[in-house]
């Protein structure tokens, strides 16, 4: 999992997102005001595209959103830019990427967990939880593997998944997170309007998050209906409730 950078035009444009609306758009402007303390010197917008320019590291650069293409970052100066201009997209780009995934996510119970014995049996030593209702638990030396990673959108799937080596685990939390926030960024549309095309979609990306490698092992369960529940039960509870 990666930002898609396209250089063919004779510039470099950082694709943060390919698929998503307005609402998308708006919070990763606040996030470049806010986390990042950026300006936006000039807001251009169209019957459905935008144009937003703002100053990165000396360079001139354009939080660009358009409804078939997504948001993009390039440099206002497109095929003049120079090699400063390009690097900075990069740059800030991945910064931004890392801040997105991370946006709805703290550690669970306030990192109480962190230390204790884990659902494999091991040492809990990452324990992440989604404002919106999912998990994702790092442990160490389980039984006789390494690490296991567990993750579950609650009340809708649970996975295990185990490696050997610590910092592929962890990439495999990054890239799960990626994948839990966009199912719920699905659930941002309203139920009426979920149709056959958005559950094949739903059905899709769940089905990514649990067949991200072979070496896996899955257990999922579906939900009772398309609400998903509210934090603050039992972990277990939260999955698939009183057992």
């Amino acid at each position: 999992m990666e930002i898609k950078l396209e250089t063919d035009k004779g510039w470099t444009e950082a694709i943060i997102y390919n698929d998503c609306d307005f609402e998308k758009f708006y919070r990763v402007a606040d996030l470049l005001v806010n986390h990042f303390n950026l300006e936006f010197s000039n807001k251009l917008k169209d019957t459905d595209t935008f144009y937003w320019d703002f100053r990165y590291n000396n360079s001139e650069l354009v939080l660009h959103y358009n409804i078939y293409i997504g948001i993009s970052i390039f440099p206002k100066a497109f095929k003049v830019a120079t090699e400063i201009d390009n690097i900075s997209v990069i740059e800030l780009s991945a910064l931004l990427f890392k801040k997105l995934i991370d946006l709805d996510w703290s550690d669970f119970e306030n990192g109480w967990t962190i230390g204790k014995k884990g659902s494999e049996n091991g040492t809990i030593l990452i324990d992440m939880e989604h404002s919106r209702g999912a998990r994702v638990t790092l442990e160490k030396d389980c039984s006789n593997i390494p690490f296991a990673i567990t993750l579950g959108i609650y009340g809708l799937m649970f996975h295990t998944h185990f490696e050997s080596h610590l910092e592929i685990a962890k990439e495999y939390i990054i890239t799960s997170k990626f994948r839990i926030n966009k199912i719920f960024n699905l659930y941002d549309v309203p139920e009426e309007e979920r149709n056959e095309f958005w559950q094949s979609k739903h059905d899709r990306q769940i089905n990514e998050l649990t067949e991200m490698t072979d070496t896996t092992i899955s257990q999922e369960k579906p939900a009772a209906n398309s609400t998903l529940p509210k934090v603050g039960r039992s972990w277990w509870q939260k999955l698939f409730g009183t057992l």
